[in-house]
């Protein structure tokens, strides 16, 4: 016990003395940079630079949705200056999505420190396809094959139409899966691929243009931006909920003082009143208010709920 006392008090020790000396922080984003969480990872970034004066390098690893990015988080050193920033996906899907790897268990090997906040999908059909209203989509897709686009298997896209398909039931919907999100918008917003569940911050512009017509919103109430797209649960399917939590996390064996001080941090900048307007404008809704218990219940709950639908759709990463 004594042993295990002093290797925590070296750990923090080495921590304080980085951070007075202002040694470099890593900030590890697991997915290409352009998207939401990789804003939302720079934006959280220059607030907590621009306070303690240390020097945060972000850094994208991108790969197998997620989990190449994750890994190298993992497998660093736990005093508090490599960060994951990262959607919940990695404890809540790719468990269920890819092969268990005895070197990587994302709920052994990580620890969520802070819930940054939660974004919606919509769901978007190009003006074509003849759909104003999800009713008339339903409609539709139990008559004739609808191809949704989505940035691969298992990615947001994916799942989100895979859910509505198991509480709508009865689609006809074929599954396009794109090496991204970007390239799977490109062709959605030419009608290649005529529907799709994406992502509100990505979806958004597109449909302020005209180019895609917004059915719903995935989340529990209406995007501020889109206030007059109804929810899935007001368009007829009572309780329907689908958000992407984003999180940031720090090695599995990160002392507890450091991994309160990483927090505090974290959670300073995020109730800057001119961090949450930028996060905002991302279609991500801040969530400074949420405890680390609070952060886990949820991760604990999609992690249940998209393994169960992972397992009844019989999906299989690539």
């Amino acid at each position: 016990m004594k042993i295990k006392r002093i290797t925590t008090l070296a750990a923090v020790l080495v921590f304080l003395f980085s951070s007075t000396v202002k040694a470099q922080i890593q900030a590890i984003v697991p997915f290409p940079p352009g998207g939401a969480l990789d804003a939302l990872a720079r934006i959280m970034t220059q607030s907590v630079g621009e306070q303690t004066k240390e020097s945060i390098v972000v850094e994208n690893r991108p790969g197998a949705n997620g989990l190449i990015g994750a890994k190298a988080v993992a497998g660093g050193k736990p005093e508090g200056r490599l960060w994951l920033f990262a959607d919940a996906s990695t404890m809540t899907v790719n468990p269920s999505l890819y092969p268990k790897d005895p070197a990587f268990d994302a709920h052994r090997d990580l620890r969520p420190v802070l819930a940054l906040g939660f974004m919606p999908s919509l769901l978007t059909v190009h003006p074509a396809l003849g759909p104003r209203t999800l009713r008339e989509f339903v409609e539709l897709a139990r008559k004739q094959e609808i191809p949704y686009v989505s940035g691969g298997i298992g990615a947001t896209g994916h799942l989100s139409m895979e859910y509505f398909d198991s509480v709508a039931g009865g689609l006809k919907l074929r599954h396009v899966p794109y090496k991204g999100g970007a390239p799977a918008m490109t062709d959605h917003i030419a009608g290649q691929v005529p529907a799709g569940f994406g992502v509100y911050a990505g979806a958004l512009p597109h449909v302020r243009s005209g180019k895609l017509v917004a059915l719903a919103v995935s989340g529990r109430q209406r995007g501020a931006q889109l206030p007059d797209v109804p929810t899935v649960s007001e368009s007829g399917y009572p309780g329907f909920e689908i958000e992407v939590g984003y999180f940031a996390m720090l090695p599995a064996k990160t002392p507890d003082a450091v991994t309160n001080a990483v927090e505090t941090k974290l959670r300073r900048a995020l109730t800057e009143a001119a961090v949450q307007e930028r996060i905002r404008a991302l279609g991500i809704e801040p969530a400074p208010g949420m405890s680390a218990d609070e952060g886990a219940r949820w991760i604990a709950a999609q992690h249940e709920k998209w393994a169960k639908l992972i397992r009844e759709k019989g999906i299989r990463a690539e």
